[in-house]
């Protein structure tokens, strides 16, 4: 089967060079692919409307960081399933019908408008996609014929891929040119990842990326040599929708810090960078964004994560580590990390999404 070929989440865990260890899935391949619930493109059409619709949609932001946000890269994070609150927004196209004598709206004229505004965002969001170009994210070139041959081989070995096969075909560009690659967003990061897999991640530390079902409930990591344990953080969060995940990153890679870093000769790799969610997802973007983190002991995050380590580790003479739902996304951010590419430059190690901070 293919290599798993990543580094470890956080940016400063020593592991600068590329990792390649062989999944030893067989069968356990099969038993960890995921539920999944797919969210049509074109209520991705409605979460983007107002950002896609804004003037020269194809150039990239340059809008700043919120260098308070930014401080959020402080966790390492992965996905789960749909968020509790995190339904899609209503389909769009549906006329307003409003009454009032001689100022009622005809509602014709309404769902006309309607119609064609979503047109126009479903152009914008096919735009992301077909517009993105591997070379410039560090990634190799993949045409769309051989993404939609790529996923037919290898799904079967590589559970993340089988939810693509019903994504558009510049999706499935880009999860293959990231498979390719040498991060692991699309591993941890994406709606492959089950909530359970997710908050036993969290409880548990055990990586979502590890097909060894044996070695994953050891918390041997995907990723490291020599069977090394798993570690993240307190929370651990995805995109939920791999289509939405694939505009995400393609949109990402265009923002001018993330792309400052990607374009960076310098041989010190660029630090993290964080971006707000609804500069990627748009402002709705948030809603496709889910998690789970863990409850603070004593109030203090530093002593949950201390016990949550020796509970994991079988010591388990304190407290049963206790998890919740992370309430909302709105107002966080996406951050980047890097690493060297073999083609040049940098490519993105690995890109996850962050609550606001509170």
């Amino acid at each position: 089967m293919a290599e798993l070929r990543g580094a470890g989440d956080e940016p400063d865990d020593g592991d600068a060079s590329a990792r390649r260890l062989a999944a030893d899935a067989g069968d356990a391949a099969i038993e960890v692919r995921s539920r999944h619930e797919p969210s049509p493109r074109a209520e991705y059409a409605d979460v983007l409307r107002q950002e896609t619709a804004k003037p020269n949609a194809g150039q990239a932001d340059a809008s700043p960081i919120d260098t308070d946000q930014a401080g959020t890269t402080r966790e390492t994070t992965d996905q789960t399933d749909a968020p509790s609150d995190g339904a899609p927004p209503e389909e769009a196209g549906q006329a307003d019908a409003v009454s009032g004598g001689a100022h009622q709206i005809d509602s014709d004229q309404v769902g006309a408008d309607q119609a064609e505004t979503d047109r126009g965002t479903e152009a914008s969001i096919a735009d992301v996609l077909e517009r993105f170009d591997p070379r410039r994210a560090g990634l190799p070139e993949v045409s769309r014929e051989d993404a939609a041959a790529y996923i037919e081989e290898h799904m079967a070995d590589r559970p993340w891929l089988a939810l693509v096969r019903d994504c558009s075909p510049d999706a499935q560009r880009v999860f293959v040119a990231l498979d390719q690659g040498h991060g692991h967003a699309h591993i941890r990061h994406d709606g492959w990842v089950t909530e359970e897999m997710n908050e036993r991640r969290v409880k548990n530390l055990e990586d979502p990326a590890q097909l060894d079902l044996e070695k994953r409930e050891a918390r041997v990591d995907a990723f490291k040599t020599g069977n090394q344990p798993h570690w993240c953080g307190s929370i651990a969060t995805r995109i939920t929708n791999p289509e939405i995940f694939a505009a995400a990153f393609a949109r990402g890679v265009e923002h001018l810090d993330v792309r400052t870093a990607l374009d960076s000769k310098d041989p010190i790799p660029p630090g993290p960078v964080a971006v707000p969610i609804s500069d990627v997802l748009g402002p709705d973007g948030h809603k496709f964004c889910s998690g789970s983190q863990l409850e603070p002991v004593d109030e203090s995050m530093t002593k949950a994560r201390s016990e949550r380590d020796a509970w994991a580790a079988g010591s388990h003479s304190g407290p049963e580590p206790r998890i919740r739902p992370v309430e909302t996304f709105e107002g966080g951010t996406v951050t980047f990390t890097f690493r060297p590419s073999p083609l040049g430059g940098y490519e993105v190690n690995t890109m996850y999404v962050n609550p606001p901070v509170i």
